[in-house]
């Protein structure tokens, strides 16, 4: 659709969306509320896109045409309407399509580098919005952007130095350039990342290194207000506090509801105490009915080339139980704190040279849980509260590469794709005041990527407890996950996801089902509290278009997609059970400059739903995607679990 002649948005339009708009604010019914966010956003996008395109008609060219710096600037000082919109919102963009430049370092020009010695490492932190690690010296930038960058503050220089692998002084192996690049990429608060080696002049034998790093928007808050119940929150969070890399989170709840009328919540991590990797981490966590605090020091297996892993934590917590009274009528009250605490080495029986990619293949751990309670329910009368401590202890066996792609669960940002083959043995003794008992269990995954075919992942996990030739607590999950290569439909792009779960789980002390196809469990947007049960197959398809535009840095991108669901308890077949089925579309957009989650607004249709047990439409929001990588890195042991 395109504007007017004259370039004018049209007054009835603007009236509409004013009042759809306000119409979503005061409305009070839920599903009113979101028609008219819907209508009102999409009203609002369309405005801004066509003002966009009529103003690049004008100025002579298509939308999608790169425009110099120079030549944005110039029609962005135009004394009319479209301009001063296409300045304030509209900047370069180089991340609109995959291929459009260079997205990450030649690897055969960092290989022309092995063997050099590192003379001099030099950071380069850039401001959030307008230059890239790809374009570093790009100066364009929105009056918006300009303003953004002003209020942000950059990380600190230090902190990702610190992060390297590698030191001054040291030979450079193109190993040590791409795992360091990754291991910043997973640091939250950084955008994206770009390792680049300089030649010297007059000097054959070292090489200088320039790191570009881009920081994203960290802090995010919200406030809200309900003058009819008398509740309201507060709340801060910032993924890079005063640009010192650590995590703050604050937050302040009102609610009559609660004992002092009051509560409160935070978390302090701080990130790579001493260049050691280790964090720290302190929080206080306020619920309804529960109230957790503790402390934990530690690191992980965050790259194939650590050797000691491990962490200390000491957690305590109340639950109360609105579903179990005791003789006065008060909440039953489970009270306790745990320690726990887990230590792990990795190692490799193979000797590598210095190009080569190191791995430490073979990982052995060992961790230890201490539950003691210091209240219990009193209609507990199988002692299932007691207090134990649980031995678990894992061997096994890895082989993890990265390569990196885009449009993957993102929008344009770098994403590491792991390719694994990896198998881990767990056994452990639970040591109980009531019962004491054995745990086995298994994991194990593969997967592996194809530049036509795409990205194939399976895994197989299962685990019991062993209790007088009986197994307790057992759970099993057999998964897949495919994505197709990135698809081209002239300057748009498209992916097919596909995922499937078995998940079984039963306990004969506590034989009630447990399992639900709920949501992000099964089918998206689908909700029964009543329809459990024991085990379950799910099989979703999902196809992402990216459209080759943004509006103030938000990238958005179509969904298609189809759920299908099979559910029954342990005395069932599982395929005689109903086939639960969804389909819907929606669209996920999100700036990934910036901290806050990716919006996703879907609408489904339920086609086999009888009308006593849910609803056959949908409307609902996610703020999460629906598929992830299953990384399978060595962590502490655990027992496992599904959902």
């Amino acid at each position: 659709m395109i504007f007017a002649k004259k370039n004018v948005i049209n007054l009835n339009k603007r009236k509409l969306i004013y009042e759809a708009l306000l119409y979503s604010v005061n409305n009070k019914n839920k599903g009113r509320v979101s028609l008219f966010r819907l209508i009102s956003l999409s009203f609002l996008i369309m405005c801004i896109m066509e003002c966009t395109i009529a103003q690049a008609k004008n100025i002579g060219g298509s939308y999608s045409d790169k425009y110099t710096a120079e030549r944005v600037k110039n029609d962005s000082t135009k004394d009319n309407i479209f301009s001063k919109l296409w300045g304030l919102i509209i900047a370069k963009d180089n991340e609109l399509l995959p291929g459009s430049i260079i997205r990450y370092s030649d690897n055969r020009m960092i290989k022309k580098y092995a063997g050099k010695i590192i003379r001099k490492i030099d950071i380069d932190v850039l401001d959030v919005f307008g230059a890239s690690v790809d374009n570093p010296n790009d100066s364009l930038r929105s009056w918006l952007q300009d303003r953004g960058n002003n209020l942000h503050m950059k990380t600190k220089e230090w902190l990702i130095k610190n992060k390297l692998i590698f030191v001054e002084g040291q030979r450079l192996t193109p190993f040590d350039i791409k795992e360091s690049e990754r291991i910043i990429r997973l640091t939250p608060y950084i955008y994206d990342v770009r390792i680049v080696p300089k030649e010297i002049k007059n000097n054959k034998d070292s090489v200088d290194i320039i790191i570009y790093t881009q920081d994203i928007w960290s802090a995010n808050g919200s406030f809200s207000y309900y003058p009819g119940s008398k509740t309201g929150s507060v709340s801060f969070n910032d993924l890079n506090f005063l640009g010192f890399g650590n995590d703050f989170k604050g937050g302040l709840k009102i609610d009559p509801g609660l004992s002092h009328g009051w509560d409160w919540d935070g978390s302090y991590t701080i990130d790579n105490i001493y260049k050691s990797f280790l964090s720290a981490n302190v929080y206080y966590l306020s619920e309804m009915n529960r109230q957790q605090y503790g402390i934990m020091i530690g690191r992980d297996f965050f790259s194939p080339i650590i050797r000691w892993a491990g962490a200390i934590a000491q957690n305590w917590q109340i639950t109360r139980y609105p579903d179990l009274r005791d003789s006065l009528k008060h909440f039953e009250t489970a009270k306790y704190n745990q320690q726990d605490y887990w230590l792990g080495y990795a190692f490799d029986l193979e000797f590598l040279g210095p190009n080569s990619t190191y791995q430490n293949r073979f990982n052995i751990a060992g961790r230890i849980i201490r539950t003691v309670y210091a209240q219990k329910p009193v209609s507990d009368t199988l002692n299932l509260y007691q207090d134990n401590t649980l031995y678990l202890g894992r061997i096994g066996f890895s082989y993890r590469t990265y390569i990196q792609d885009y449009f993957i669960f993102g929008l344009g940002r770098t994403e590491d794709i792991p390719i694994i083959n990896m198998a881990e043995l767990l056994f452990g003794f639970e040591k109980g005041s009531n019962l004491s008992r054995p745990y086995y269990g298994l994991k194990t995954g593969y997967s592996f990527y194809d530049d036509y075919f795409g990205y194939l992942y399976g895994g197989f996990q299962i685990g019991a407890f062993l209790s007088n030739k009986k197994w307790l607590n057992r759970n099993s999950i057999l998964e897949i996950l495919y994505f197709s290569n990135l698809n081209a439909i002239g300057n748009y792009y498209w992916r097919h996801y596909i995922g499937s779960r078995y998940s079984y789980s039963y306990d004969p002390l506590r034989p009630q089902n447990i399992l639900d196809i709920n949501n992000i469990n099964g089918l998206r947007g689908f909700s029964d509290d009543q329809l459990k049960g024991n085990k379950k197959l799910v099989l979703n398809y999902e196809a992402d278009i990216f459209v080759p535009f943004k509006v103030l840095g938000f990238k958005l991108a179509f969904i298609f997609f189809s759920d299908f669901g099979l559910i029954s308890s342990i005395n069932n077949t599982l395929f005689a059970s109903k086939l639960y089925q969804g389909y819907g579309v929606g669209f996920r957009i999100k700036n990934e400059h910036l901290i806050f989650p990716t919006f996703q607004f879907m609408f489904a249709l339920y086609p086999n739903l009888p009308l006593e047990v849910g609803k056959h439409f949908s409307m609902f929001e996610q703020n999460s995607i629906y598929y992830q990588f299953n990384k399978f890195q060595f962590s502490m042991p655990s027992v496992v679990s599904v959902n």
